[in-house]
């Protein structure tokens, strides 16, 4: 009789345990894809401050980004003229819009290529208020006109939301009044700038 029960027994065991693996499984795969697909969404970064070298000034460069979209974003570069430098140098400030065409995960992290349009303002001495878009200001020191940039951002996460960012840009600004600056500057005014710092 011991034995008869007995085999019924195993057999229930078996089944509840079957059922428990079969029962599991789909809950565990559903998991692993929302793992995956999250692995494979791009970064999204909201805002971001970074600091490098540009060639159209001779200082450190400063730009801070800001994206209410996903795709677009705002940014204005600079040195921080009369802020945190009174140097009469020669320098470009950049402030344009910013849109990213598409993504590319990679080993170190997303890339993303960007076209931006916007405006310059070169300046050769104390900024003045306001921007200077037909002539070069009272003093004879600074003008701005519109400007078309291309570059490659990059993206790595570190911790929570925060991401490493980096990004190598090339921009074409028309200062149209610039040869009439105290001290004439080209009309074309290109700029390489390399920045790298942190957002979220």
């Amino acid at each position: 009789m011991r034995q008869q029960g007995s085999i019924p027994g195993r057999r229930f065991a078996a089944l509840a345990a079957v059922s428990c693996i079969l029962g599991t499984m789909p809950v565990w795969a559903s998991e692993q894809e929302v793992t995956a697909q999250a692995e494979e969404m791009p970064t999204r970064d909201f805002i971001n401050l970074r600091l490098g070298a540009s060639s159209g000034s001779q200082r450190i460069e400063m730009c801070l980004e800001l994206s209410p979209l996903e795709a677009w974003s705002l940014e204005a570069c600079g040195t921080g003229s009369e802020i945190l430098h009174h140097e009469n140098s020669p320098e470009l400030a950049h402030f344009r819009a910013k849109y990213s065409l598409t993504n590319w995960k990679t080993e170190i992290g997303w890339l993303q290529p960007r076209v931006g349009l916007g405006f310059t303002e070169l300046q050769i001495g104390q900024d003045d208020a306001g921007f200077q878009f037909r002539g070069v200001g009272p003093r004879g020191v600074e003008t701005a006109g519109p400007e078309a940039s291309l570059g490659m951002r990059g993206l790595y996460p570190v911790l929570g939301n925060f991401e490493l960012v980096g990004e190598l840009s090339v921009s074409m600004a028309w200062l149209r009044y610039a040869p009439l600056l105290a001290k004439p500057q080209a009309q074309f005014q290109p700029a390489v700038s390399l920045t790298v710092g942190a957002g979220f």
